[in-house]
């Protein structure tokens, strides 16, 4: 079978690199590749697909909004958080579905459950990640305005930082879903790490660099502390079975993604 990732841009994707090691570990001869489709060709995106005869692909910045004009059937899941990530093509009928909050949820699984979660950011990632989140938790959104929020076709309680300090202080699990932190972006915490209480777990879906700015400050204080590979690897796992129905070894994903990242830091 094959798979692709589409995106502008895309050489930077790591996503070939992971599915293919699944593919070695379960000895298949499946292809992922991935697809630089530029925004002036995307209407033709559905001709470039069955050209190049893709059985399922996922799909990065900027198109995971798009993509729910594009599909034919669109999953509840990828409605309410309002982006399609996972596309699955059978009989010609185009699938939509978003396994990024569910990808998070499987990260932190251990953690969660009757948690005050405080999400940082409110832009697409903040959204899947809420939604996934919030029937089993408390969820709060903190962002510079709460008006994206507003938005929203499910509740959650939303403030800017300049009013965070009270829901800080509560908060047992904190995710960044900014891209504050990462390689690139200035180096803050857009919170104060010392309102945390000791037992609170810290989240970052980014996992380039290893250890964000805001992770950083957390481990120094001794608080547990999650990165975004995990998310990353479950992620694509569970495109994989909607694609083919099989299980992903994801040990191997996660490991190829772990290796290739080693040798960028050595270089």
């Amino acid at each position: 079978m094959k798979f692709a990732v589409i995106g502008h841009p895309i050489k930077h994707s790591l996503s070939p690199l992971m599915h293919h090691a699944n593919f070695n570990a379960l000895q298949t001869d499946d292809e992922y590749a991935a697809l630089h489709i530029d925004p002036k060709h995307f209407h033709h995106l559905r001709d470039i697909i069955h050209e190049k005869a893709i059985d399922g692909f996922n799909i990065t910045i900027p198109y995971k909004v798009d993509m729910l004009q594009v599909v034919d059937v669109v999953d509840i899941k990828a409605q309410m958080i309002g982006a399609i990530n996972t596309v699955h093509i059978e009989d010609g009928i185009w699938y939509g579905y978003n396994t990024d909050g569910a990808g998070f949820k499987a990260s932190i699984e251990k953690y969660t459950g009757g948690k005050n979660i405080v999400v940082l950011g409110a832009g697409g990632a903040s959204r899947a990640i809420c939604y996934t989140l919030f029937k089993d938790n408390k969820v709060t959104v903190l962002n510079r305005n709460t008006n994206r929020v507003a938005d929203w076709p499910f509740q959650i309680d939303a403030y800017t930082y300049e009013e965070s300090d009270g829901v800080i202080q509560q908060a047992d699990i904190v995710i960044n879903t900014t891209p504050v932190g990462m390689e690139g972006f200035m180096p803050d915490t857009l919170i104060d790490i010392s309102q945390l209480k000791s037992s609170a777990v810290v989240c970052d879906i980014i996992y380039t660099p290893d250890k964000t700015p805001i992770l950083q400050s957390a481990a120094q204080r001794g608080l547990s502390v999650i990165n975004g590979l995990d998310m990353f690897v479950n992620q694509g796992a569970l495109s994989y079975g909607i694609w083919t129905g099989k299980k992903a070894n994801k040990a191997a994903m996660k490991q190829s993604v772990i290796n290739y990242l080693q040798r960028s830091t050595l270089c």
